[in-house]
């Protein structure tokens, strides 16, 4: 080989040692993570690095402290701080000790416990165990400058809106947090007694909640730093759940013909916490349809109503305060009906009688049948009846008869009838006949078709000349009415 060839190899193996040693130059690894294992003898500590190249190991004092310098880690995924509280090791602490250098240092509680360290693929095992189980030489400690000094964390905590309705979305943000690791939050009723909390981090610093209660809510938050050191200044927040209003509905009155004026009033309506600005009126059939609808918007909330047709209606009033809040519906059932002619009908009352006299009772069956008129359609009858009760008794007793006219009230299912009848004797000692004031109630039972069945109570006793007291009538039985 000539001399010039020489010189041209030895250029080129040079140039070839030059571009190895400065692509390895520029390979920089980092630490990935650090994965702890716990039995009850041992603490096994794994650090693992994308590019693994050498360490240095060494041990410092006041605080007790095992630091490991990895050369040639340019960056730290692993976390920055790691509990650990076991066999004297109190966490685990990372940083980057100098560009090129992350470091990675064991807290320990009181003194070093015994521990080795091993290089496995990618990184260091290292393992820790009992001061009683295995004793190792004491290392010399050197003096070594610390890690760059965490600083503490800054709480802060916005929470929006300030006030909202019930099940309102309610957005807490803790993002203007400084120095912060993690974050917690606590939220409190009006009465602080804690109801939730909620631990955030910087990279997820918002939360959504919602409250079903009224009232204040208080949220107090804390940020740790990457020493799990508790922020220190105050951080709250506050907002205020409003409470709906409760709306109250009357029918004034709840029985009206057609064509006439019906008042539905829900003036008496209320907000705890406000004032209500307008009332929703609606109405509907038996079958749930839309009849009409109304809104009033100044108090005294009412609603002057005509309907043009018979039928049961509900209304409903649904009150909105001043947030914008609105109330449960409060629901009423009304009834339209056509005013008819006045028209006749007959009654016929059966049942047993227990008359008053000499100092003792008779039991008699009774009967009696009439005819009645409605004066006022549902609400005022007259009826003319006459009958008699039947006894099979020796004298004194004995059968008799009577009749009445009476003025029969209704009052729903209930009626109330009072007025003037004549009796014969029912004892031989009395007079042929006498007056008496009358006077029933009855309970409409159920109609099949036309004919509507009742029970009746009804009293009677003497006017003139004979005693109430050793002479009157009380009878039980039924009413039926065609």
């Amino acid at each position: 080989m000539t001399r010039k060839n020489l010189s041209l190899f030895a250029f080129l193996l040079l140039f070839i040692f030059l571009l190895a040693t400065f692509s390895f130059s520029q390979q920089k690894g980092s630490i990935e993570k650090i994965v702890i294992s716990k039995t009850e003898k041992t603490v096994e500590v794994r650090v693992l690095l994308s590019l693994f190249t050498y360490y240095r190991q060494f041990e410092l004092s006041g605080p007790n402290r095992v630091v490991l310098d990895f050369f040639g880690a340019s960056s730290i995924k692993a976390p920055r701080f790691l509990r650990v509280n076991a066999l004297g090791v109190r966490g685990i602490r990372t940083g980057m000790f100098k560009p090129g250098t992350a470091r990675v240092v064991f807290d320990m509680i009181n003194g070093i416990p015994p521990y080795k360290i091993e290089t496995i693929t990618n990184g260091l095992r290292i393992l820790f165990w009992p001061e009683e189980e295995k004793v190792v030489e004491e290392k010399v400690i050197e003096e070594e400058p610390e890690l760059e000094e965490v600083e503490d964390a800054i709480c802060d905590i916005e929470v929006s809106p300030a006030r909202a309705n019930l099940n309102d979305p309610i957005l807490l943000d803790m993002s203007g947090s400084k120095n912060a690791y993690s974050m917690e939050v606590e939220v409190f009723d009006k009465d602080g007694i804690k109801i939730t909390s909620q631990t955030l981090t910087p990279e997820n610093p918002k939360w959504e909640t919602r409250f079903d209660e009224p009232g204040d809510y208080f949220f107090k938050g804390r940020a740790f730093s990457a020493k799990d050191k508790p922020s220190e200044n105050i951080c709250e927040a506050r907002t205020y759940i409003n409470a709906p209003p409760v709306s109250i509905l009357e029918a004034k009155p709840r029985r009206v013909q057609v064509q006439k004026t019906i008042t539905l009033d829900a003036t008496y309506s209320n907000d705890p916490d406000g004032e209500i600005l307008r009332v929703d009126f609606e109405i509907t059939d038996r079958e749930g349809n839309l009849v009409d609808r109304f809104t009033d918007n100044d108090m005294p909330f009412s609603w002057e109503k005509v309907f043009e047709y018979k039928g049961v209606y509900t209304v409903i009033a649904v009150s909105t305060d001043d947030f914008g809040a609105m109330s449960e519906p409060a629901m009423v059932e009304v009834v339209a009906r056509k005013v008819g002619k006045k028209k006749l009908f007959l009654v016929l009352d059966a049942g047993a009688v227990a008359a008053r006299g000499q100092g003792t009772y008779m039991p008699f069956p009774a009967g009696r049948l009439g005819i009645g008129y409605e004066l006022l359609p549902g609400t005022l009858d007259i009826i003319i009846a006459g009958g008699g009760a039947y006894s099979n008794l020796s004298a004194p007793w004995k059968s008799f008869y009577n009749g009445s006219l009476l003025l029969n009230f209704h009052l729903g299912p209930f009626s109330i009838g009072a007025g003037a009848g004549v009796t014969t004797r029912d004892i031989e000692t009395l007079p042929k006949s006498y007056g008496e004031a009358v006077a029933n109630i009855g309970i409409n039972m159920f109609s099949i078709s036309k004919t509507t069945i009742s029970i009746l109570f009804e009293a009677a006793g003497p006017v003139l000349n004979l005693s109430l007291e050793d002479h009157y009538k009380v009878m039980a039985g039924f009413r039926f009415k065609f």
